[in-house]
Parts: structure tokens; C-alpha cells; sequence
């Protein structure tokens, strides 16, 4: 419990310390005397975000600090992780920014000091009201009810749907990639084998255009020189240029009678030196045979007609482009090949994800509707003793179809009167009934969930009479299971505490002072009459003093 705070500059309070005690604890005081700056310090001190309007108007730093005690009190959410039996925090505003926490003496982050402080101190406010509208509040409570079975079900299932969620997205992220790669990479494997038997190599297709433009020009030489043998020793019928000339030479040797003669010898000397050159001729034309470089132009177009239509098809600018993305492709199938073997173990992973997750939410679902029987029960019998004996709470669970991280369920906190339909409850309760409900609720958790401090700021509003009474009962018994500090208007159950604290506004700021005696029964009577000296005010107040006396709770 908080054994002592000292507040400073926070609100409209300058300097303030108190020392509390156990049990059932009243803060009261005028509207506007400063109770708001009392519960802005308690926020802060219980871990709540800070705002620079919190700091006294004119001062540029603002502190709270609580010493908490009781027997072995459990530090192991601290970062020394032990035992002791005071635990101090400590916070510190600054208009500069400089926000700092304290946990016994050693600064910690904002949020570890949050997480310790909200296991020792929890504030219950009309905001509280507006939580318990909320479905995944409603949800929260039912859980609560489930004790440490609850708490294991919710993390078991969120860690199981986390890694489900997880794994599908690698799924689908592969079944993308795959998807991507099969566009890109489409009949790669056959691609791979029409480049292999065409020997590429970097700079080999301008090379290879100009061997096919050699070979034309080779060709067209050839055809032309076979053109001319044939014209000179007219193939192999004879009859060519060769041919005649050497006839024609006979004819004209017998005609003119030349025969043995100097002219028949140059003659005959003439066609031998022409025999020869033939001969040369045809052994040189020989060696360009047409057919055969025809047979080499045209394996040389078909291997760069080739080469063209696998950079067209691969959208490769020259060969070197067309080895990296054959270099690509292969490492693309090697990868497909094993993204079909590492997409079947994910699916597989993924069915046996859900169907675990499905088991906790059905297990969760069946302890949530244990729970939500046995908090219907006891909530109904103190609202019963609060005065709503016609109203009904219940706690509706509607299982989904869709699983999530805190189940297949929605929960709905409604309320019943005996005339009339069941209807949740931010459509039927009034405040008075939210307020009661609350504390309805607050009693009926298990007592291993309340924290060592529990602050209601003016939860009774909407109350009067008897209900306030019976609300204020019920604080009673609370407080003798935690420390309760109660913020409130009312005097009937300000009465009834075991302590008391009021607020008052002066001239150099707002105080808070402990009060009892005369001075208490001055407090009770103001806030009956709005005036501390009315005779039969303070007689009114002296009655419930002595009545909450002869029905103290133990």
C-alpha cells in the first residue's frame, strides 16, 4: 500500500505530503478546493502519461513521490528482480521536457515504470465508466475471472496466431516471388539448353557478323570464278573456250600448211603454257566450292539467327547480358525447385497453426463462459446489496467465426430489469447504475488481481441516499482486502472511513491535512449543508460517525 506522498507543484498544490494508512481512506473538499491536482499526482505516481499542464502555474519542475509498503513486497518486474518490503518511486515533470522516473533511487525507463506501477496502484475513475463500455475491456474482466488458466490460453493463443500470421505472410511472399520469377524466368530450362550448344562467348556476335560477312563475299568470289572455269574448259563435256582455241589453232595450222613450221611451235608452246594455267586454275577453284560455303554461310546465319532470337526472348541487349541472365535463370530454378519444397512445409505449418489456434480459442471460450457464469453470480448479489435487487447483470459471449489474437469471441456486459429486455449496458445503465456496476465488478475479481492501492475518484457520483450508503459498505469491505482511497462528494460514505483527508484552497495554495475529531465532523456537516457550523448539519454528521463505528467491518 502507499504509505506516504509528497507531492510538489503538480496542479494547484504547491507542497503536500501524507502519510496513509490501511484500509479505507476519504479525500473531500469543496469543489474546486484541489482534488483534481490530488488524483493528477496519484496518476502520475501510477504510471499515467504527463502532461506540462500538470506543473504548477509559474514553476518550471513538479515531483511525486510515494513510498509503498507491506510485508515482501515482489520487485521482480524491476531490473534487480527481488523482494523488499518498501518500494519508493518518484517522478519528476520538467517544463523543459525532461521527464524523468524513479524506482527506488535509479532511473528507468517511462514504461518499465509504468509496467511495475501498475501492479501496485490502479486509479478508478467516471473515466473507468466509459472503459466498461468498451467490448475488449468487457473481455479483459472475463479473463481476469479466468485467473492464470485465462492469462496462459490468451498469450498461448497470440503467440500461436502471431506465428501463423507469420508464417502465411512468408507463404504468400514466396508463392509472390514464385509467381514473379515464373514470369520472368518462363521456359528457362529450355532456353539454357538452346544457348549451351551455341558456344557464346563475350564479344562472339560482332565477331560472328563479320566471319558471315567473309563468307558471303568468299561465296560470291567463288560463284564467279566457277562462272569463268566453266566458260574456259566448258566442264566436264569440254567444249569450252579452252577448248575452241586449241581446235581452232589445228584448223588453221593444216589450212595455212604451218604444220613444223616456227608459228606451229609457238602455237603448240602457247596452249601447253594455257594447259597449265588451266590445270592451276581448276586445282586453286577447286578448294572455294560454292556448295560448301554455302553450307558454312548457312550454319553461321542460322547460329546468329539463333543467338538474336534468345536475346529477343530473354530481353538481353548483347551476349554479355544473355550469359548473366542464363547465370540467373539457373540460380532461379535452383531456387524455385527448392521454394516448392519450403511452400509445402509452410502450408502444412500454417494448417497446424490454425488448428491449435483454434483449440485455445475453443478451450479459452469454454473457460470464458465459466467465468462469465460465476462473475454474473457474483456481481448480481452485490448489486442486490447495492440497492439494483430488479436489475440483472450478464455477460454475453457470441463465439465468430474468425479467430484472433484474443480469441473467437466478443463479449457484451448487458443489463436486465424485470420489466424489461436484456439491452448492454451503454444503452440502458444510467450513471448511478454504471457506478454501482463498477463497483459491482471491482468486488468480485478474484482478490489476486487487485493491486495494493486502489483509488476510486468520485465513482459514487450519481448516487444519494441509501445506494450511496450501501456503495460506500461495499468500499469498506474492499478496503479490508487492499488499500482503498476514495476521492468523493458524498458524506454518508466519507463517514465510514477509516481515515480522512480534506482539500482546502488558501491564499498560497491548496492543502491537504488529515482530520478527525471536531474538525471531521465540521468536513461531514459542510458537505451535507454546505455549511460546517450548521448546528443540525455537524449532529447529522456526529450520527453517521458513530453509526459507521457500531458497523465497522473487521
Amino acid at each position: 500500500m502507499i504509505g506516504a506522498i509528497s507531492i510538489n507543484n503538480v496542479g494547484g498544490i504547491a507542497s503536500a505530503s501524507l502519510s496513509l494508512g490501511k484500509g479505507f481512506t476519504v479525500v473531500t473538499g469543496e469543489s474546486g478546493a484541489g482534488k483534481s491536482s490530488f488524483v493528477r499526482a496519484l496518476e502520475l505516481i501510477g504510471g499515467k502519461r504527463s502532461q506540462i499542464l500538470f506543473i504548477r502555474s509559474g514553476e518550471d519542475e513538479a515531483s511525486v513521490e510515494a513510498v509503498f509498503t507491506g510485508e515482501d513486497l515482489d520487485l521482480s518486474r524491476d531490473m534487480d528482480a527481488r523482494r523488499e518490503s518498501t518500494v519508493r518511486a518518484r517522478r519528476t515533470l520538467s517544463r523543459a521536457g525532461r521527464n524523468r522516473c524513479f524506482f527506488q533511487d535509479k532511473r528507468i525507463p517511462f514504461g518499465e515504470f509504468s509496467a511495475i506501477m501498475n501492479d501496485k496502484l490502479r486509479i478508478q475513475s467516471q473515466f473507468a465508466q466509459m472503459e466498461l463500455l468498451d467490448p475488449k475491456r468487457q473481455m479483459d474482466i472475463i479473463d481476469l475471472c479466468g485467473g492464470t488458466e485465462a492469462s496462459r490460453l490468451r498469450a498461448s493463443l497470440r503467440t500461436t496466431i502471431s506465428e501463423a500470421v507469420s508464417c502465411d505472410r512468408e507463404l504468400r511472399a514466396l508463392k509472390t516471388r514464385e509467381i514473379e520469377l515464373g514470369k520472368k524466368y518462363i521456359d528457362a530450362e529450355v532456353i539454357i539448353e538452346a544457348i549451351r550448344p551455341l558456344n557464346i562467348f563475350p564479344g562472339c556476335e560482332p565477331l560472328w557478323e563479320r566471319e558471315l560477312e567473309e563468307k558471303t563475299r568468299v561465296l560470291q568470289q567463288s560463284v564467279k570464278i566457277n562462272e569463268r572455269m566453266l566458260e574456259l574448259t566448258g566442264g566436264i563435256s569440254g567444249g569450252g573456250a579452252f577448248d575452241r582455241l586449241e581446235a581452232c589453232g589445228i584448223d588453221l595450222i593444216r589450212r595455212l600448211s604451218l604444220e613444223g613450221t616456227e608459228a606451229a611451235e609457238h602455237f603448240n608452246e602457247g596452249i601447253a603454257s594455257i594447259h597449265e594455267f588451266v590445270e592451276v586454275a581448276r586445282q586453286l577453284s577447286s578448294s572455294l566450292s560454292p556448295e560448301k560455303i554455302e553450307c558454312e554461310q548457312s550454319a553461321l546465319e542460322k547460329r546468329l539467327g539463333a543467338l538474336r532470337k534468345l536475346r529477343r526472348a530473354t530481353g538481353s541487349r548483347n551476349v554479355e547480358e544473355l550469359t548473366e541472365w542464363a547465370a540467373d535463370a539457373r540460380e532461379a530454378i535452383i531456387w524455385l525447385r527448392e521454394s516448392a519444397r519450403q511452400a509445402s512445409v509452410l502450408a502444412d505449418r500454417v494448417k497446424d497453426l490454425r488448428r491449435e489456434a483454434s483449440s485455445l480459442a475453443m478451450n479459452l471460450r469454454s473457460l470464458r463462459r465459466k467465468s462469465a457464469s460465476a462473475l454474473e453470480g457474483d456481481v448480481n448479489a452485490h448489486l442486490g446489496d447495492l440497492g439494483m435487487e430488479e436489475t440483472r447483470f450478464l455477460a454475453r459471449i457470441k463465439p465468430l467465426d474468425k479467430i484472433r489474437e484474443n480469441g473467437a469471441d466478443d463479449i457484451s456486459f448487458n443489463i436486465a430489469a424485470d420489466s424489461s429486455d436484456e439491452l448492454p449496458v451503454n444503452r440502458s445503465a444510467s450513471g448511478g447504475e454504471l457506478s454501482r456496476l463498477l463497483l459491482a465488478l471491482q468486488l468480485s475479481l478474484p482478490e489476486e488481481t487487485l493491486p495494493s492501492t486502489l483509488v476510486f475518484d468520485e465513482v459514487e457520483a450519481g448516487l444519494g441516499g441509501k445506494a450511496a450508503l450501501l456503495a460506500g459498505y461495499k468500499l469498506l469491505a474492499l478496503s479490508r482486502k487492499t488499500q482503498v482511497i476514495l476521492i468523493t462528494h458524498e458524506a454518508t460514505i466519507a463517514a465510514l472511513a477509516d481515515s480522512h483527508f480534506r482539500v482546502r484552497k488558501t491564499p498560497t495554495g491548496v492543502e491537504i491535512n488529515s482530520i478527525d475529531g471536531g474538525d471531521r465532523i465540521g468536513e461531514l456537516a459542510r458537505m451535507l449543508s454546505g455549511d460546517s457550523t450548521l448546528q443540525e448539519a455537524r449532529e447529522h454528521a456526529i450520527r453517521l460517525v458513530n453509526s459507521a463505528a457500531e458497523c465497522a467491518v473487521p
